[in-house]
């Protein structure tokens, strides 16, 4: 079984399929539904209030993907 991307637990099981196939598994010890292999890219915690401060600075989201190395779809939905 996978490993849970949230908590690095273990203890995983299978929780049925998305629309286009792919298994979805669920963490037991944090309930976090999961694709293993998922082209989603997660953004760690610090980088998170980063891209907070610098909306709050009214930066563009140009700018704040350069900065932080984030594309911006994935700006959009932090």
């Amino acid at each position: 079984m996978p490993v849970c991307p949230n908590c690095a637990s273990c203890q995983t099981v299978k929780n049925g399929r998305i629309h286009n196939g792919k298994q979805r598994f669920k963490c037991h010890e944090c309930g976090r539904q999961f694709v293993e292999h998922s082209p989603k890219k997660v953004i760690d915690l610090g980088t998170r209030e980063l891209i907070d401060q610098l909306l709050l600075s009214r930066i563009s989201l140009a700018g704040i993907a350069r900065t932080t190395q984030v594309s911006e779809p994935d700006l959009k939905t932090t």
